[in-house]
């Protein structure tokens, strides 16, 4: 059987993948004792891996600037601008009609000129409620 690689030379989804079979090994009890405490140990480092492997991503984005109207990404280690592009920012769109909700008073003024009714053909006494 071929030595297990290195947590430290395996990427975030292998170490991840490994980490959860020994965990469905472990949960299942059927290792013996030594084998177990092996596993456990070997899950343990791998689990840290994954663990700097997500720091190391956590960094990466943190390093997503806004400078003016760009958007930066720099290198977490070195500072080094890697991208930029321009920040499309948000758009901004007029906010919907409100309908008037059921209940709520009424207005017993017909619509002012250009405004439809919420239901074509009914006014306010025509409705049932």
């Amino acid at each position: 059987m071929t030595e297990p690689s290195p947590p430290q030379d395996l990427n975030f989804e292998d170490a991840l993948l490994e980490l959860e079979t020994i965990v469905s090994e472990l949960e299942r009890g059927e290792t013996p004792l030594d084998d177990s405490i092996a596993r456990f140990e070997r899950g343990v480092a791998l689990s840290r891996r994954c663990e700097d492997r997500l720091n190391e991503a956590e960094k990466k984005v943190v390093m997503l600037l806004r400078e003016g109207n760009q958007v930066v990404e720099r290198d977490a280690t070195t500072g080094e601008t890697l991208a930029s592009s321009d920040d499309p920012g948000d758009p901004v769109q007029p906010a919907p009609p409100r309908a008037q909700a059921p209940g709520a008073p009424s207005s017993d003024a017909a619509p002012e000129a250009g405004q439809q009714p919420l239901i074509p053909g009914l006014g306010d006494d025509d409705i049932p409620f």
